[in-house]
């Protein structure tokens, strides 16, 4: 009993400090940032995690370091939705509320993984899902007419570069659905959290480099930003990802979506601190409409793992 606590207050204790650290990093890069390229700073941030968790590879067995050709498909794929959900999502903090970026992200999620899967597998959509589904997309959508409206916490410049941002973070979630079914087969082939991680930056850092290149001035935005740049990227990206596959390890589903559906919030809150962006009612109301379909989704996913006996689950 006491060891089961142990390893739930362990759990929860790693997901409040990924959220914690995703959501104050995000607003302040999307600070930062406008005044460098976001390709810039994803492909140092990402070079950075790549060597991380190779590194975590390669300490444990060269061995883990080989991939069968039959994964290659699936390797691919979650290396150019990885990156496609990371690069949209710094390219629209640049642009759009932080808070609403994150929330949009997740409530356009669940019914891009329904499509997706309905597509490539052909499965038939759970009805229920659905309707969670589509709840989250309402909330993603009157964060989006708020933010055309110019009722967001940032000035509304302009509507061609706020159409970008609100593609760019639409983009983001279809992009990490994508990247969450790949990762999922994955997982099912016995891959360890860790493995899949070593091997899912590739596309990213080769694609933020050659966007980097294009933009020029390399060194001359490296040498004015490395120091935050560095600091973000260390406690941003790189231990925000490290402490949610600890979370995972430790902690069932319930806690691990509850920790995800938390993080605009948190977004919302410290985004109060950066001057640039004020408080707006109207993405408080759309994160919450989000927020309150994301839960009521976990918690009917945690009543249908608590169905499957516990011999048949199995950690991944």
């Amino acid at each position: 009993m006491r060891l089961t606590k142990n390893y739930a207050m362990v759990g929860t204790a790693f997901l409040i400090a990924s959220a914690f650290l995703t959501s104050g990093s995000n607003v302040y890069y999307s600070n930062k940032v406008q005044e460098i390229s976001p390709f810039f700073f994803t492909f140092i941030s990402f070079l950075i995690t790549a060597f991380f968790f190779l590194g975590i590879q390669l300490k444990q067995s060269s061995q883990y370091m080989k991939i069968n050709k039959s994964f290659l498909k699936d390797i691919v794929g979650i290396n150019l939705s990885t990156a496609g959900a990371f690069m949209s999502f710094y390219f629209a903090l640049k642009y759009i509320e932080p808070a609403i970026v994150g929330a949009i992200e997740i409530g356009i999620g669940p019914v891009s993984s329904l499509i997706i899967v309905r597509l490539i597998y052909g499965s038939k959509m759970n009805k229920l899902d659905l309707w969670i589904g589509l709840g989250a997309l309402i909330g993603s959508l009157f964060l989006i007419i708020s933010t055309l409206q110019g009722s967001s916490g940032i000035k509304f410049e302009s509507l061609p570069v706020t159409l970008l941002g609100l593609f760019s973070s639409i983009l983001c979630g279809f992009c990490a659905a994508l990247a969450a079914i790949f990762s999922k087969r994955l997982s099912i082939a016995q891959w360890s959290s860790s493995k899949i991680l070593a091997h899912r930056f590739y596309a990213i850092v080769g694609l933020s480099l050659f966007l980097s290149i294009q933009q020029g001035n390399l060194l001359q935005q490296l040498s004015a930003n490395w120091l935050w740049i560095l600091i973000v990227s260390i406690l941003g990206v790189t231990m925000p990802l490290y402490f949610l596959q600890m979370g995972i390890q430790y902690s069932d589903s319930f806690f691990v979506m509850m920790s995800l559906s938390f993080i605009p919030v948190f977004t919302y809150a410290f985004q109060l601190l950066d001057p640039r962006i004020s408080m707006s009612y109207h993405s408080l109301f759309g994160i919450s409409i989000i927020l309150l379909f994301a839960l009521f989704s976990v918690m009917l996913n945690n009543s249908r793992y608590k169905l499957i006996p516990k011999e048949k689950r199995k950690a991944v």
